[in-house]
C-alpha cells in the first residue's frame, strides 16, 4: 500500500520526471497532468492527497486551477510552484487555499517535508469527517419555486432510480445533480460526467464500458469509474438520435450486472441526466428514442428559470458578491437601491449563470465598495451605441471609453452620402486560456490568461494576482516609448499592441486579460496570440457593436520637414499602407495590407517580429528596458546586417509596423474601418491620430 497519492501539474517534462523520481522513492503514488483541465479531471476521479501545481500551465492557469481544486476537494493540499515567484503571488496563492509556495528549482528537503506533513494532516482530518455535513451548499432562495425544488431534491436523494434534470441554460442543472449525489452520502470522486454531445458511434462503448488498449491493460469506462456513485449524462437532448437505443441498452445492461452481482441497492450506480427539454417534448418534436427517455427519467425534476423566482435574486446577488469579492480581493460590500432595481427588472435569459458572470464582472471593475446601477453591464440597458460615419456625435463616459450615440437618421444620409448599417456581433471566448513566456522589457517570466466577459464589457487588462483592471481604451494610454502601455487606478498593462491587433482582427470585443504587468513577448510576433484565441474558441454574443468608419480624409499635423506622416481615408475595409525608410540594412520598404479576415492576417502580418538596432537595445538596457530581449524574440540589426537571420519575410520590418498600427487602433474601443497611410511613424503617432479622430467626432 502506498503512503499517499501525489498529483504533479506541470508542462515541463523535466520537472515531472525529477519530482516523480523523488516521490516514488518515498513509496508514494504519483500521477502527472500537463494542463489545468487534465488536473481537474484527475482531482475529480483520483482524489490525490497532494497537488504540486505550477502557476503557468496551458489551458486553465495555475491560480484558476487552484481555486477549482479547492472547490472540488477542499481538503486537498495544493503546493504552488513557480520559476519566478514574488511575495505578492505567494500571498495570493495562500489566500486562495494553497498549503505552501515553492520556487523552482525545487529543494529536495522542502519537497519531502511538505509532502509528509500534508499526507499526515490529510489522513488525520479524514478520520474526523462528519458525513452529516456532506450537503454543505444548500439551495439559495426563499421563493415557492425554490422550496418546491428543494423538496424535489430531497425526495430524489431518498430514491434510487434514474433522474432527469430539466431546465433552461444556466439554471444550474449540474449543480443540482451534485447536490443529489452528495445528499446520498456518495464520495465526490464517484460522480463521473459524460457529455452526450461528444458521444459518437465510434466512442460510445469505449467511453461508457471501456476497452483493452492492446498492451495487456484495460482502460476502464465511465460506468466502472462511477461504481458506487453517480454517472452524470449532461445534455442528453443533444445526444445523436442514432445512439439512443444503444445508450439505453448499455445503461440497462450495467444495472442488471450490478443486480446479478448482489450489490446492495445503496451501492449501485445512480444515473443522473440533464436536458433543456422535458422527455415529452424530446419524443414528440426532436425524434428522441422513447426507450432512452423511460430509461433515464424514473423521476423528472424541473429547475425554474431565474425570472420565475425573481424574489431570490437579492439572495443570489449577496452570495455571488461575497464569493467574487473574496476571489478577486475586492472590498465590495453590497449594492445600492438603483442597482438592485436594475437587477430585479432584467429578464435574465442566461439565468443564474448569467447573474453570476455579471456580478463577477462588476466586482472586478467597480470603484466600490457599493455597486451602483452605473457600474452594471447588463445587455439592453440603454439604446444601441456605436458610430456609422465620422459625422456622428460622441459621448465619452467617465471610464474614458469611446461610445457613440447614433442619431435617428443613421443608415440613411450623412453629409450627403448614402450609408448602410455597419453593425457587427460582439464576441468573447467560450472559456479561459493561458500562455506563459517572458516580458520584453522586464525580462521576468510572465504569463497571460484570457477569460470571457459579458456583452459590452470591453477589453480589460488586470494583474494575475489582483482584482484591479484597466480598460483598453485611448484614455488610459500611459506610454508609447518602444511599446504601448496602459495605466488606470493603479493597474498597469505594458506591451499590449500585438495582442490588441489579434483582438481587432478576430473581432473579440469582451475579454478579460490577466498578466503580471506585461504581455509576454513570445517570439516577438502575434502568431502565438492567434493560436491562443483560436484554441479558446471564439463565440458570438447577442449584443452588437458598430464600427468606426471614416467618411472624409484626416491628416495628422506634424512639424514641417518631418520625415513622418499619417493620414486616414474612407475605405470599405481595414487597410494599412506603410512606407519605411531606415538606414541599412533595412532600407526602403513599402506594403499595402487590406485585411480580408483572420487567416489572411495570420499568414501575412501576425508572424512579423519586433525588430531593433543594437545601439537602441544598449540604450534601452541602460534605461532598464528590454531585459527580456533575446535573439529568439527580437530581430536584431547592426549597421551592416541582420544579426540573427533568417527573416520570415524579405520585408518583415514593414509588416511589423502594420501589426503595431492594427493593435494600437483598437484602442478606439470599436472595430476601425478605413485606410491608414503612414510613413516612418510609431506608437506615438498612432495614438495622436486616434486622439484627432476622437476630437473630430466630438465637433461634428
Amino acid at each position: 500500500m502506498n503512503k499517499g497519492r501525489i498529483l504533479i501539474v506541470d508542462d515541463q517534462e523535466e520537472i515531472i520526471h525529477s519530482l516523480r523520481a523523488i516521490l516514488l522513492d518515498e513509496g508514494l503514488e504519483v500521477i502527472a497532468a500537463r494542463d489545468g483541465q487534465e488536473a481537474l479531471h484527475v482531482v475529480q476521479n483520483e482524489s490525490p492527497d497532494i497537488v504540486f501545481l505550477d502557476i503557468w500551465i496551458p489551458g486553465i492557469d495555475g491560480m484558476q486551477t487552484l481555486k477549482a481544486i479547492k472547490k472540488i476537494a477542499p481538503g486537498c493540499s495544493v503546493i504552488m510552484m513557480s520559476g519566478h515567484g514574488t511575495i505578492e503571488t505567494a500571498v495570493k496563492a495562500i489566500k486562495l487555499g494553497a498549503t505552501d509556495y515553492l520556487e523552482k528549482p525545487l529543494n529536495l528537503e522542502d519537497v519531502l517535508h511538505l509532502v509528509h506533513a500534508a499526507v499526515s494532516s490529510r489522513r488525520q482530518a479524514a478520520k474526523s469527517v462528519d458525513q452529516s455535513s456532506i450537503l454543505s451548499r444548500p439551495l439559495i432562495g426563499i421563493s415557492d419555486k425554490t422550496e418546491h425544488l428543494r423538496r424535489g431534491v430531497e425526495s430524489a436523494a431518498a430514491e434510487l432510480g434514474p433522474i432527469l434534470l430539466v431546465g433552461d441554460k444556466g439554471t444550474g442543472k449540474e449543480f443540482i445533480a451534485r447536490m443529489i449525489h452528495q445528499a446520498q452520502g456518495k464520495g465526490r470522486h464517484t460522480l463521473v460526467t459524460v457529455r452526450c454531445p461528444d458521444l459518437t458511434e465510434n466512442n460510445l462503448e469505449d467511453e461508457l464500458i471501456g476497452r483493452d488498449n492492446g498492451s495487456g491493460r484495460s482502460r476502464s469506462g465511465k460506468l466502472a469509474q462511477a461504481q458506487g456513485g453517480s454517472l452524470l449524462l449532461t445534455r442528453v437532448d443533444r445526444l445523436p438520435p442514432s445512439l439512443g437505443s444503444k445508450l439505453a441498452q448499455i445503461i440497462k445492461g450495467h444495472a442488471e450486472e450490478e443486480e446479478r452481482a448482489g450489490i446492495p441497492q445503496g451501492k449501485r450506480t445512480r444515473v443522473l441526466s440533464t436536458s433543456v427539454s422535458d422527455p415529452g417534448t424530446l419524443i414528440r418534436h426532436e425524434g428522441f428514442d422513447e426507450v432512452v427517455a423511460t430509461t433515464l427519467a424514473h423521476r423528472v425534476i424541473r429547475i425554474p428559470t431565474l425570472a420565475e423566482r425573481a424574489e431570490d435574486i437579492p439572495l443570489f446577488v449577496k452570495h455571488f458578491l461575497a464569493e467574487a469579492s473574496e476571489e478577486f480581493d475586492r472590498n465590495i460590500t453590497g449594492v445600492d437601491d438603483s442597482a438592485m432595481e436594475r437587477l430585479l427588472s432584467y429578464s435574465w435569459p442566461g439565468n443564474v449563470k448569467e447573474l453570476k458572470i455579471v456580478i463577477e464582472h462588476v466586482v472586478m471593475t467597480a470603484p466600490g465598495p457599493i455597486i451602483t446601477a452605473g457600474d452594471l453591464l447588463i445587455p439592453g440597458e440603454s439604446k444601441s451605441r456605436g458610430t456609422d460615419d465620422i459625422g456622428l456625435e460622441t459621448v465619452s463616459p467617465a471610464d474614458g471609453s469611446t461610445r457613440w450615440d447614433v442619431p435617428p437618421e443613421t443608415g440613411h444620409a450623412t453629409h450627403g452620402q448614402e450609408t448602410r448599417s455597419r453593425v457587427r456581433p460582439q464576441k468573447t471566448l467560450r472559456g479561459r486560456a493561458v500562455m506563459y513566456g517572458q516580458g520584453l522589457h522586464s525580462g521576468n517570466k510572465t504569463g497571460l490568461t484570457l477569460s470571457p466577459l459579458p456583452p459590452s464589457a470591453g477589453i480589460l487588462f488586470g494583474h494575475i494576482t489582483s482584482g484591479g483592471t484597466v480598460p483598453a481604451v485611448l484614455h488610459n494610454v500611459e506610454s508609447t516609448d518602444f511599446s504601448t502601455s496602459l495605466r488606470s487606478n493603479g493597474s498597469l498593462a505594458r506591451t499590449i499592441e500585438h495582442l490588441m491587433a489579434v483582438f481587432h482582427i478576430y473581432g473579440l470585443t469582451n475579454v478579460l486579460v490577466k498578466i503580471s504587468g506585461e504581455v509576454p513577448i513570445m517570439d516577438g510576433s502575434a502568431l502565438e496570440f492567434c493560436r491562443l484565441v483560436e484554441s479558446a474558441e471564439i463565440i458570438t454574443q447577442d449584443e452588437t457593436i458598430e464600427e468606426i468608419r471614416i467618411s472624409e480624409p484626416l491628416e495628422l499635423p506634424l512639424p514641417e520637414g518631418s520625415p513622418k506622416s499619417m493620414r486616414v481615408e474612407p475605405s470599405d475595409q481595414l487597410e494599412v499602407e506603410y512606407f519605411l525608410d531606415y538606414p541599412p540594412p533595412v532600407g526602403k520598404m513599402h506594403m499595402v495590407f487590406a485585411c480580408n479576415g483572420p487567416e489572411h492576417f495570420k499568414e501575412q502580418i501576425a508572424p512579423a517580429r519586433t525588430f531593433g538596432f543594437v545601439k537602441d537595445m544598449r540604450m534601452m538596457d541602460q534605461m532598464g528596458l528590454a531585459g527580456g530581449g533575446r535573439l529568439s524574440n527580437v530581430v536584431l540589426l547592426d549597421e551592416e546586417k541582420v544579426v540573427n537571420p533568417p527573416l520570415r519575410f524579405s520585408d518583415e520590418f514593414v509588416r511589423h509596423k502594420i501589426l503595431d498600427i492594427i493593435g494600437d487602433f483598437y484602442l478606439l474601443g470599436r472595430p476601425f474601418v478605413g485606410k491608414i497611410i503612414a510613413r516612418q511613424t510609431g506608437h506615438t503617432e498612432n495614438i495622436a491620430m486616434m486622439k484627432m479622430i476622437n476630437e473630430r467626432l466630438k465637433i461634428l
